[in-house]
């Protein structure tokens, strides 16, 4: 079996893929086909099902992992298939390390670095609010296993810790930069409330996207979001814990709702402390340089320059020995 960046033109091929989109639609003749998303780990590609669609449709749905018989084809320069048979396999979680992209990284190592950023607050309230998710098995096992997104940066099992880590790294040596070179800055900065707020701000993303084939949104994730589902996750915990500083507890708070830093880019408030401030740029660093470098090394454009990026609206240069 290929993976999807194994493929060729003209070839026939026997493999399984996550059903990542589906719909059922009909020809101008009025002849009904299937256009499908077919994803494994390595990326994805259009199919098409023009015969017997209907009948083919009823044997799975979007997001069930398929065995696929296809032909591969060329369509406005991007493989496509026109896949001849299509059904649900029988033991789907047998082939979830073939669909699931994953991290690179060692995923212990950086939950050990992870808690070892959060063992050093020295608040005890903010401290304990921290070992309470982290002591928390259900919730660590959700957040180690989920992505970060589910289309434009850390797109794989693993995403959401790889991230959060790179995001507390940015924001302590932020932190770290100023107060050894410019005291009356590093003296609004509240390293601890920094350090709790970039560990926390994309909590909600483990009940918004689904950690299975195609990371799909949830049912609470299309509804409500990962911004608002981290706040009601943040605020149950912390009514849990006495002797908390309510006002610290706000500027908390303020963080997760804030982090994405502009009203046009879904956040319900814009940046009001250092803290905030400090998190939205961290945060916004890292989406954006992960998601570039995912970008170009998926890209097959010659040449130095990456296909049009529709995002960004504009080419990115991939360096290295690209030719002309």
């Amino acid at each position: 079996m290929k993976y999807a960046n194994e493929l060729l033109e003209g070839e026939k091929i026997e493999s399984v893929f996550a059903a990542t989109e589906k719909q059922l639609n009909k020809t101008q003749n009025g002849k009904p086909y299937l256009s499908l998303r077919l994803a494994d780990k390595t990326g994805s590609l259009e199919a098409k099902v023009w015969d017997n669609a209907e009948n083919l449709s009823l044997g799975f749905k979007k997001g069930d992992i398929v065995g696929v018989r296809a032909e591969v084809n060329s369509y406005k320069g991007n493989l496509q298939l026109t896949v001849k048979d299509i059904k649900k396999v029988q033991a789907p979680d047998d082939y979830l390390p073939r669909i699931l992209p994953t991290t690179d990284r060692d995923v212990e190592a950086m939950l050990s670095e992870l808690k070892a950023a959060t063992q050093g607050i020295g608040t005890d309230w903010l401290r304990e609010l921290m070992q309470g998710f982290l002591n928390d098995s259900a919730f660590m096992d959700a957040f180690r296993k989920s992505p970060a997104a589910k289309g434009m940066h850390h797109v794989f099992a693993g995403g959401l810790l790889q991230h959060t880590l790179k995001v507390v790294r940015l924001a302590r040596l932020i932190f770290e930069e100023y107060n050894a070179a410019d005291p009356l800055v590093a003296s609004m900065i509240d390293k601890d409330l920094l350090v709790a707020g970039a560990f926390l701000h994309d909590i909600g993303k483990i009940e918004e996207l689904s950690p299975g084939a195609g990371f799909d949104y949830t049912f609470r994730g299309k509804l409500l979001g990962h911004v608002t589902l981290g706040l009601m996750a943040l605020k149950e915990r912390l009514d849990r814990i006495e002797n908390v500083d309510r006002e610290k507890a706000d500027l908390l708070m303020h963080m997760v709702i804030s982090h994405h830093g502009e009203y046009e880019y879904g956040s319900p408030k814009m940046p009001m402390c250092m803290e905030a401030m400090i998190l939205h740029y961290a945060d916004n660093l890292d989406a954006k340089l992960q998601g570039l470098a995912e970008f170009a090394d998926k890209d097959v454009q010659e040449g130095k320059f990456t296909a049009w990026h529709r995002l960004y609206e504009r080419q990115f240069y991939k360096g290295g020995d690209t030719g002309q």
